[in-house]
């Protein structure tokens, strides 16, 4: 079960009051902390217990055995909470910092907000530590003032002071809860934008498929894995055929839907691990982690039959015609490198064209580069 970050900032604050309260109690006098050496004897019931006061008097005092643990799950649960805000935030601008394009003044600004969203709740708590400081001496000061005296009227006045302190930790309390509310609202308000940010960095405004940067980052990072897995990683290339003549003969409106509909073709065909992007122009790639040429030559050949199947029409006049694609596949070989298997690729896409188009074309060599 993973805990949210507001109700772990909570539980942190309802910890920090509950151990201060507890500690400040104890060392007053008001309950005796078990005999540690009973832990072994306990049982699932309350006992009670007699002990003499300050003062003299009998105080019976009930045990309960899941009190301890109860406390103390409560503050694990709430430290495990509050660590957890470093880790995630540092993800979000780690991964704002890695997209492609990012505007430096955006994520700066980004930066500036959220260290002082993190300074806000540092605050918090560092006023809370100091709530709860001065909590404990009222309640230290309060016993004290029971232990010396035996008028009800001076009895009935530190009752009624410590009550009054206890009214103000709950004010401070709801004050810093609302706080914590409100700086997790801002942060996950960030976190939106730097979301969208990168979102729009790394697509190509036209087709939404990647861009060729961000192309650039994923296969490098693909070949790496693959070489140190040595599992398999397939590189699709791909081009629409005589894209020119579409766009000189039907206008760069319709080249246009023609390069948004090629891409979504791809995306069609692939599974959320692939990575399609624009490489430049009309081309396009492919990339495929864990899928050996063969399988990736299958799903070229999908691509390649469903595109030239399409019909085309400009809307209210003439059909167009048909419009095909060209394809080279290949697959990482040992120790070679990302550019080299981009080139490969490359060298058979205009295997593909020389020999007519409308094809898809296989590099199955294997042999170390």
């Amino acid at each position: 079960m993973k805990l949210d970050s507001r109700k772990a900032a909570l539980l942190a604050g309802a910890a920090l009051v509950a151990a201060a309260g507890a500690f400040a109690l104890g060392r007053a006098g008001f309950f005796s902390p078990p005999d540690i050496s009973s832990l072994w004897s306990w049982s699932l019931d309350d006992w009670v217990t007699t002990s003499v006061g300050p003062s003299g008097e009998r105080v019976r005092v009930t045990h309960e055995p899941f009190a301890l643990a109860r406390n103390l799950a409560l503050v694990c649960a709430s430290f495990i909470g509050v660590l957890s805000w470093a880790p995630r935030i540092v993800e979000i601008v780690t991964r704002s910092n890695r997209a492609a394009g990012a505007a430096p003044d955006d994520l700066a600004q980004t930066r500036r907000s959220i260290d002082c969203e993190l300074g806000t709740i540092l605050s918090l708590v560092r006023s809370h530590l100091e709530s709860n400081k001065n909590y404990s001496a009222a309640l230290a000061k309060g016993h004290s003032a029971l232990a010396t005296t035996t008028s009800p009227d001076q009895i009935r006045t530190a009752v009624v002071l410590l009550i009054a302190e206890n009214r103000n930790m709950l004010r401070e309390t709801e004050e810093h809860q609302r706080r914590l509310e409100e700086s997790q609202q801002q942060i996950s308000q960030l976190r939106a934008e730097l979301a969208e940010t990168q979102e729009l960095n790394v697509r190509d405004s036209l087709t939404q498929v990647f861009t060729r940067r961000y192309f650039d980052q994923t296969l490098a990072r693909e070949a790496r894995e693959a070489a140190a897995t040595e599992r398999a990683l397939s590189l699709i290339m791909a081009d629409i055929d005589h894209f020119k003549k579409i766009n000189d003969g039907h206008g760069h409106l319709i080249g246009d839907e023609v390069l948004k509909n090629f891409a979504k073709t791809m995306s069609k065909h692939i599974e959320e691990k692939d990575t399609v992007a624009r490489y430049g122009g009309e081309e396009f790639a492919i990339i495929l982690p864990s899928v050996s040429f063969a399988e990736a030559k299958s799903t070229a050949e999908r691509i390649r039959a469903e595109f030239e199947n399409k019909k085309w029409a400009i809307k209210g006049g003439a059909p167009i015609g048909r419009i095909t694609a060209s394809f080279g596949v290949a697959q990482l070989a040992p120790r070679e490198t990302a550019e080299s298997l981009i080139q490969r690729a490359d060298a058979k896409l205009y295997v593909s064209k020389s020999r007519g188009r409308n094809l898809v074309t296989v590099d199955a060599d294997l042999t170390p580069r």
